[in-house]
C-alpha cells in the first residue's frame, strides 16, 4: 500500500535542494534531505534519513496543465507538482511529510493528501505535520 503526497507551487518559487534541506532542519524536523539532485529531472527514490535511519520516498516533479489548474481551482501560478510517495514504512512517513510540509512553506504553495482529500495552504503546514509526526511517534517509538 503506498501514501501520496502532492505539493502544487509556482516553478519560479521551487527552492534548490540545499535550501530546501537547510529550512527543513530550522523547521525541527529530524530529516536530512538529499541535496544533490536536479529537482526537474530527478525521479524515484529520494534518500532523506529520518535521525539518522536509512528513510526516504518516492520523488516525482511535474509542470501542471492549465486545465488541471483550473479543475483543482489552485492558484493560476501554481504550474508546477512534486509527488511524494511512500510505502509502508512509518520513517518513510515522517521523512516525506516533513519534506513535501516545508516545501509548501518556503514556496508559498499548497500540501494536498489525495487519500483524506484536505489540502493545507504554506501558512497551516508546518503545524499540521508537526501533529501528525507527533501521532507516527506515539504508535512507533
Amino acid at each position: 500500500m503506498s501514501y501520496d503526497l502532492n505539493v502544487y507551487l509556482s516553478r519560479q518559487d521551487m527552492p534548490a535542494p540545499a535550501a530546501w534541506r537547510e529550512a527543513i532542519i530550522q523547521a525541527g524536523f529530524p530529516v536530512e534531505l538529499d541535496s544533490e539532485f536536479d529537482v526537474d529531472t530527478f525521479t524515484g527514490f529520494l534518500p532523506s534519513p529520518v535521525r539518522g535511519e536509512m528513510s526516504g520516498f518516492e520523488y516525482y516533479s511535474r509542470e501542471v496543465a492549465i486545465d488541471e489548474i483550473q479543475e483543482m481551482e489552485l492558484k493560476e501560478n501554481f504550474n508546477f507538482s512534486v509527488l511524494f510517495v511512500i510505502g509502508s514504512r512509518p520513517l518513510e512517513l515522517v521523512s516525506a511529510l516533513s519534506a513535501a510540509s516545508v516545501l509548501a512553506s518556503i514556496s508559498n504553495g499548497i500540501l494536498v493528501d489525495p487519500q483524506s482529500g484536505e489540502s493545507f495552504s504554506s501558512g497551516e503546514v508546518v503545524t499540521w505535520t508537526q501533529a501528525q509526526i507527533a501521532q507516527i511517534n506515539e504508535h512507533f517509538t
